[in-house]
């Protein structure tokens, strides 16, 4: 609702603190082709590599901007990200389980982040 809170039908189960989904989850998707930097409201990057002749970079927003736990998945859904690498760079001093810059170099390969809030990604 407008103030923040969750509206939906009985699918949606509250324990606690625990909300329990009785149903199919659809979390945000975007394509790309092109390098791309990351929206806060994105979760699942889909790097299409068969479309563009130089690697891809996919830039991360700072760590700050976003929640704790903030979760994304970045996939080669091209298959070539052996010729054209995709790389995912954290922006400033904001790290990726210590580095600033990871490679997709597998085809088909994929990785999941998650953030502390902060200043860091870490690799699920």
């Amino acid at each position: 609702t407008g103030s923040g809170g969750l509206s939906g039908s009985a699918g949606l189960i509250f324990s606690g603190s625990v909300l329990s989904v009785s149903g199919g989850l659809k979390l945000n998707r975007v394509e790309v082709s092109s390098n791309y930097l990351v929206s806060t409201t994105d979760y699942y990057i889909g790097v299409d590599t068969s479309e563009n002749a130089n690697p891809i970079t996919v830039g991360l927003p700072s760590a700050s901007l976003l929640q704790n736990g903030q979760t994304y998945v970045v996939k080669d859904e091209g298959g070539h990200a052996n010729t054209k690498n995709v790389s995912i760079s954290a922006v400033g001093s904001d790290t990726i389980d210590g580095r600033n810059t990871v490679l997709l170099q597998s085809p088909y390969a994929s990785i999941q982040l998650y953030c502390n809030g902060s200043n860091k990604y870490f690799i699920c």
